[in-house]
């Protein structure tokens, strides 16, 4: 009876390990993923700015979903939660030089198995960052301040 037990112990422990390490990979592979993405998406921001928020958030998106398309792993841009909020800036409604934003990306908890229930948190990247020089910050081809 011992040995049935061990075995059956045995079986349980071969399959729920590489499933677990298969779990855990694809959890590490997506977070570094997205903290890839959310690098890319400030970057884009404090590039480009905005004339208001609704703009810049649909840049955003657009630029999400243009960098999705070229990854191998099938995540669209509805998978994906954008929120961006300028923290400080000097007109409540364009986003221009100097100003301040906090850029926000999550994502489901990726699932292989739904052998580890428990820790299906959401995966999130938040991200600082300044808006840099502008287009229509430009006079004659030098920039305000540089």
């Amino acid at each position: 009876m011992g040995q049935l037990i061990t075995t059956i112990v045995s079986i349980l422990v071969l399959l729920c390990v590489p499933a677990g390490i298969l779990q855990v990979h694809t959890v590490m592979q997506m977070k570094s993923e997205l903290v890839d993405l959310s690098f890319a998406a400030a970057k884009f921001v404090s590039n480009h700015g905005g004339m208001s928020d609704i703009d810049v958030l649909r840049n955003v998106r657009s630029f999400v979903q243009t960098e999705l398309d070229g990854k191998t792993y099938k995540l669209t841009g509805s998978d994906i939660t954008i929120e961006i909020v300028r923290t400080k800036g000097a007109d409540p409604t364009l986003w221009s030089h100097a100003d301040e934003f906090r850029l926000s990306l999550e994502m489901p908890y990726p699932k292989v198995i739904n052998l580890f229930a428990g820790f299906e948190k959401p995966l999130r990247i938040e991200r600082l960052g300044t808006i840099n020089a502008m287009d229509y910050d430009l006079v004659g081809g030098q920039a305000y301040g540089y």
